[in-house]
């Protein structure tokens, strides 16, 4: 019986030294197989919607600190 092969390093040891097209064929082929492989998880609605609501608390937390002294800084001028 043969002994498991290690895939990864496989893999790894195989594209070593390829030439930069090779690379960028295989680096798509990589994302192909992530977003199958994505795909065949089931959602957790929870999840992503946790997910969603720290990245607006996030966004919004950004933008109050990008426009904190927006007024002093580029005040209105009346013609």
């Amino acid at each position: 019986m043969n002994p498991p092969v290690d895939l990864e390093q496989l893999i790894t040891e195989g594209i070593r030294g390829l030439p930069q097209a090779y690379l960028s064929e295989v680096a798509d082929f990589v994302v192909f197989v992530r977003r199958k492989a994505m795909e065949q998880q089931p959602y957790d609605v929870e999840t992503i919607q946790r997910e969603l609501s720290g990245l607006a608390m996030h966004e919004q937390r950004h933008l109050d600190e990008e426009f904190q002294d927006f007024d002093q800084q580029f005040p209105k001028q009346i013609s």
